[in-house]
């Protein structure tokens, strides 16, 4: 008996230097180091030409996407572009070209969803001191948003456990739950959209009243106009997602094709906020 249970460095499939069939596993195989190479190439070329290796810009995008919320919007931006495919594909004939990748597209829209929930675990808790904040100053609209979007964060975790088999429910399917939960984070986008509303009314009401906070300086002006500009914003991004949420949850039969093209615009706006 041998100590490796497959040859480590050489003379198997799965060796450091596997054994080659023919030209189509030599392609597969020399992929990964033919990037590799490619990059390496790349910055060389790049610090002889600008006298350093990498970019303001690489390192921005290695910031950005080092970010958890980043990396969530970006897949979820891919998850709705599937969903959008999967819309097309059923406008198009049998014999489309498309139609043969609808099987891996629904894997990835899928697997994304799950790898997405998965780290939704604990995102609850920011928002649990934020209820008690809205509660005790008497912000209920505040209040009604944040108890909406906690019992769907919680909700979705309870789902995640029907799915893998640790909870059971007599009276629901992991997917009727999950659903049935979908509604709530639909309703929580309305009072999304109501205090945004709110919040450029107040900033508008502190401008015609010549607040020093909003009027008293150039960068003043400049701040209060792009935080009524970042609510309008978000309220067209509340509307996107609320026209996702009633196709997504059953409660209003759309089209694949434009809710996917929906979430992938609300999830750049989301994205562009970690950018």
């Amino acid at each position: 008996m041998t100590f490796f249970k497959t040859p480590p460095l050489m003379g198997h499939k799965e060796s450091f230097l596997p054994l080659i069939a023919n030209q189509a596993q030599r392609n597969q195989v020399l992929t990964g180091p033919a990037i590799l190479v490619a990059a390496a190439v790349y910055q060389v070329v790049k610090k002889q030409m600008n006298g350093k290796c990498g970019s303001d810009f690489h390192s921005h995008l290695w910031k950005f996407f080092s970010k958890a919320e980043a990396r969530d919007k970006m897949g979820r931006c891919v998850q709705y572009a599937c969903r959008g495919l999967q819309g097309v594909i059923a406008h198009m004939a049998k014999d489309h070209w498309l139609g043969q990748w609808k099987t891996v597209i629904v894997e990835v829209q899928q697997t994304l969803a799950w790898a997405r929930r998965t780290n939704r675990w604990g995102k609850e808790l920011p928002h649990i001191p934020v209820l008690g904040e809205a509660i005790m100053s008497g912000d209920y609209l505040e209040a009604a948003q944040r108890t909406i979007l906690i019992t769907f964060l919680v909700q979705d975790h309870i789902y995640f456990l029907l799915k893998m088999g640790i909870l059971k429910f007599e009276q629901y399917t992991a997917i009727e739950f999950h659903r049935r939960n979908l509604r709530f984070i639909t309703v929580s986008h309305v009072f999304n959209f109501a205090l945004s509303v709110r919040a450029i009314q107040r900033i508008r009401a502190k401008q015609e009243k010549g607040d020093p906070s909003v009027t008293g300086s150039a960068q003043a002006l400049e701040k209060a106009d792009a935080d009524i500009k970042d609510n309008q914003i978000m309220m067209f991004r509340y509307v996107l997602t609320f026209v996702q949420m009633i196709h997504v949850s059953g409660v209003k039969q759309l089209d694949d094709w434009y809710v996917g093209l929906f979430g992938m615009i609300s999830s750049a706006i989301d994205a562009s906020k970690q950018w």
